[in-house]
């Protein structure tokens, strides 16, 4: 390893301690609804048209945001998410409420209802980011999105969002063995229409993409899309693209560099919370169920905040992995949260390993 990775690495697992020490809250995820008006191959969280249980109210949301900004600041940024958070007919007013306290918040969105109207709806909202998920062009993502008109509605939404005036914008692709191939064009489609950020990643076998073959790339395709970042990524930068690797995964130092604009932290339960549509407290809102600390309709959030989770920050149950015995374990420290469910021996994928 060259001299400068090892630097960068020794000030990141310093800097990571320090984040993980004071555990500042910083960004609240909201999964304002599980409904959703797509039916996708690889949703983790298996949403559908309906759903059976019951939801918080939005009076609920708004009294969870007036908490936060009391009892934490206005510094904490909110991201609503789903299933579709566009289906939810209070969205707006979700969202003003934010901005009403000062307060920034973004969305996540499968832009398949996305128009003028309602683009126009979220920015006299407030709204300060947005994120499309777009996995392909026409052929690939309609596949995946398990819909014959989903890229041709996510592509006008894709247009507007370009064009729009909204402070943060960025795509997020998930990448499967059919668009592995076809990464430039993706790239050069969002050029065209004016995206400057591009997050990939890898579908992990979770929801209805655990027993779906078709989904996952091998851990050799997985090498190929690290090599298409590697290759690409100044390129494309010099286009006005910037393109990152997802926030998942762990890979050594000297690739982090070249794959990320910043080296991997999982910071979910360390920076990120999530609360869940049934009021379920938890680090990131693809966590498994394991990884649930508690629910607001009956816990102190900022009691299980500052309690409830050390199986985030601390990580003490990877001591019963497999992973307790790889040579990466001391900087990995098991990866990603996601990609585990409490009691595996080892995650879902590994960017080093070849798991088989």
């Amino acid at each position: 390893m060259k001299l400068k990775p090892k630097i960068k690495q020794k000030l990141h697992a310093y800097y990571k301690s320090l984040e993980i020490k004071e555990h500042k809250l910083s960004y609240l995820f909201l999964e304002i609804t599980r409904k959703c008006n797509l039916d996708c191959l690889h949703c983790g969280s298996d949403c559908k048209a309906e759903i059976n249980f019951p939801e918080l109210t939005t009076d609920s949301w708004i009294k969870i945001i007036d908490y936060i900004e009391q009892t934490y600041s206005k510094s904490v940024a909110f991201v609503m998410t789903g299933g579709e958070p566009l289906v939810h007919p209070d969205i707006y007013k979700i969202g003003q409420y934010i901005k009403k306290k000062g307060m920034r918040w973004g969305m996540v969105t499968n832009g398949i209802i996305l128009n003028e109207s309602r683009l126009t709806q979220l920015i006299n909202s407030g709204i300060y980011s947005i994120t499309l998920s777009l996995d392909g062009l026409e052929e690939n993502h309609n596949w995946l999105r398990n819909n014959k008109t989903a890229f041709k509605n996510t592509s006008r939404a894709l247009s507007l969002i370009g064009n729009s005036n909204i402070p943060f914008k960025d795509v997020v692709t998930c990448v499967s063995p059919k668009n592995l191939h076809e990464l430039k064009k993706i790239a050069d489609f969002l050029i065209e229409n004016k995206i400057k950020e591009w997050r990939i990643f890898r579908i992990f076998p979770s929801g209805r993409a655990k027993n779906n073959k078709e989904l996952n790339l091998t851990f050799e395709e997985t090498q190929e899309m690290l090599q298409f970042i590697i290759k690409n990524k100044k390129a494309y930068r010099t286009k006005g693209l910037n393109i990152n690797l997802s926030c998942e995964g762990w890979v050594p130092m000297q690739t982090d560099l070249k794959v990320r604009d910043n080296p991997f932290f999982c910071r979910a339960g360390v920076n990120i919370a999530s609360i869940l549509s049934d009021g379920t407290i938890t680090g990131c809102t693809n966590n498994q169920v394991g990884f649930h600390v508690g629910n607001v309709l009956k816990d102190n959030f900022s009691f299980v905040w500052e309690n409830n989770f050390d199986i985030f920050r601390k990580r003490e149950w990877l001591s019963e992995t497999s992973c307790k015995d790889c040579i990466h374990f001391k900087q990995c420290n098991g990866s990603s949260i996601h990609l585990w469910e409490m009691g595996d021996k080892e995650p879902k994928f590994c960017y080093v390993v070849d798991l088989g």
